[in-house]
């Protein structure tokens, strides 16, 4: 049976950043202001059809999840990037919610992490 991977991979961060857990957590935190932030803003872009924006607020998401080795939200990141690209609409309103669950999965993710640190 395939597993999904994490959804934030804590392990490759903490040693990115040093093995400073306060680091980590500070860094987090700031991520998942932004993320929260961008993530509504991305609702509204999607609900007003506004492919231009959208394909920002994506872009953005992609990059840093990505570097806060959280692939799977990169990854849907980058497929909702792709469809305000070709502005496909209906697409667009699917991958949008596809990287809001994934945004909402890493939230978890690092909401638990905190808690267990």
């Amino acid at each position: 049976m395939n597993q999904m991977p994490a959804p934030i991979d804590f392990a490759a961060l903490l040693e990115m950043l040093g093995g400073d857990q306060q680091i980590v957590a500070s860094v987090l935190s700031k991520f998942v202001g932004e993320l929260t932030s961008d993530v509504a803003a991305s609702e509204q872009a999607s609900a007003d059809s506004d492919a231009e924006v959208l394909r920002q607020i994506a872009h953005r998401i992609k990059g840093t999840s990505a570097n806060m080795h959280a692939p799977m939200l990169s990854a849907a990141a980058r497929e909702l990037e792709q469809a305000c690209t070709e502005a496909n609409a209906s697409l667009m309103t699917i991958k949008q919610q596809v990287m809001s669950d994934q945004a909402r999965l890493v939230r978890e993710a690092i909401e638990k992490w905190g808690a267990e640190s």
